[in-house]
């Protein structure tokens, strides 16, 4: 009964705020601005959008060979797998905890699973936040006296510090102090363990800067793929704009009040561009449009939880277990 009146809820708040937005634009307007879209270039978003579930598939893997081998083929089935659950089955089962399911299922071991999920997770905000900041440096021009600067300078602290708590000895240790006093269901023990794991890879920068370059890519790219759309609709704006509002949009869309981030995000976008010289229809004709475009790439994500059997069958296979033995006892070798 939680769950379902939790996604009620959150359809009612994506449904009020698209009604909003669509009472005031212009339909008809917004309906040609999409029919008008290039093709070439839609195409060339959806294969954007896939490229980016390839690319965080490679640094996944790249997170969980401090610990453990996973076959990249079998990461990228999972990860998209997940993608499917985060767009048809946001509220139910999430797509980290689907992902997690099934690392777990395959490797049994939850706290490199967890750790591996979170810090997936983290290299790419940070790595959305590093391209945040930079955008504002170089970009100030583009805001200034909008009140946007605000803005960007509390997100930005915010994950400052969190990272700090995060990575900083003495900041940690006061952390790990509030959680001795949680005792539900041994909740802090399974916090802890989760963290050491995550800590471990301060001990291996080379790590930490492979996912943090393919983070790079992978939010510099689906900013791209806006701009792209943005491009192929006649959206006459610099690129710039794309690099400073799109990963305040995403960040708003990260709210868990909404379906899937729908709503949220597309008033951030119509919010955001009609500022510096967008129309409503355009803005919202972009964002909607990348979300069709990660609609449907998560589809293959549904193929392959059907063809992989569903919950039962997504575990490593025989050939899998030898391959990822193997090269668990390398690991294991080099370690000495």
């Amino acid at each position: 009964m939680k769950n379902l009146l939790s996604t009620l809820l959150k359809v009612a708040v994506s449904g009020g705020i698209l009604f909003l937005i669509f009472r005031k634009i212009d339909t008809g307007l917004f309906l040609e601005t999409v029919r008008s879209a290039n093709p070439v270039t839609v195409a060339g978003a959806a294969v954007i959008v896939f490229l980016t579930q390839a690319v965080s598939s490679y640094r996944w893997q790249t997170i969980l060979k401090k610990d453990m081998y996973v076959p990249y083929r079998k990461l990228l089935s999972i990860y998209l797998v997940g993608m499917f659950f985060n767009n048809f089955l946001p509220t139910l089962v999430g797509g980290d905890v689907i992902k997690g399911y099934y690392l777990y299922k395959s490797s049994g071991r939850g706290n490199v699973s967890l750790a591996s999920i979170f810090m997936d997770r983290y290299s790419g905000f940070t790595a959305l936040m590093f391209i945040t900041t930079v955008s504002v440096i170089a970009g100030y021009g583009l805001i200034q006296g909008t009140g946007l600067e605000v803005m960007f300078a509390l997100l930005i602290s915010a994950f400052l510090g969190m990272s700090a708590v995060i990575w900083v000895g003495p900041l940690h240790s006061w952390a790990m102090a509030l959680l001795q006093k949680v005792h539900f269901y041994g909740l802090n023990r399974k916090i802890d363990a989760t963290y050491q794991t995550l800590m471990s890879y301060k001990s291996r920068p080379g790590i930490l800067i492979t996912i943090f370059v393919c983070s790079l890519w992978v939010q510099g790219t689906a900013i791209l793929g806006h701009f792209i759309i943005g491009w192929g609709i006649g959206m006459d704006l610099s690129v710039g704009y794309f690099f400073l509002f799109v990963p305040l949009a995403t960040v708003v869309s990260m709210v868990p009040v909404s379906l899937a981030g729908l709503g949220l995000r597309e008033g951030a976008f119509v919010y955001l561009f009609t500022m510096v010289g967008g129309t409503q229809e355009q803005a919202l004709s972009v964002s909607l449009m990348y979300f069709a475009m990660m609609v449907l790439v998560s589809l293959i994500g549904g193929f392959e939880y059907v063809r992989m059997g569903g919950r039962k069958e997504l575990a490593v296979g025989d050939g899998d277990v030898e391959e990822m033995r193997g090269a668990a006892e390398g690991a294991a070798e080099k370690n000495r």
